[in-house]
């Protein structure tokens, strides 16, 4: 499960806004609200361009997007 707070957290540490990161990483809006409200996960494919931005490296992917269920 993707631990929304700590990715919100890494894009406002970046100066983005969320509405502006989704427009960033090529995905539509509503889709990027859906996987940060926990509605769908997030594709390898997008993993990956969203850590390429933030500059998450390979280690703390599973911290962001592979947590046990976050209250």
């Amino acid at each position: 499960m993707t631990n929304c707070s700590k990715l919100k957290g890494k894009i406002a540490e970046k100066g983005y806004k969320l509405t502006e990161f989704a427009d960033i990483i090529g995905m539509s809006r509503p889709t990027f609200r859906s996987r940060m409200r926990g509605k769908s996960q997030f594709k390898v494919d997008e993993i990956e361009v969203i850590c390429s931005t933030l500059g998450i490296t390979p280690g703390d992917v599973w911290a962001y997007f592979f947590t046990p269920k976050v209250p």
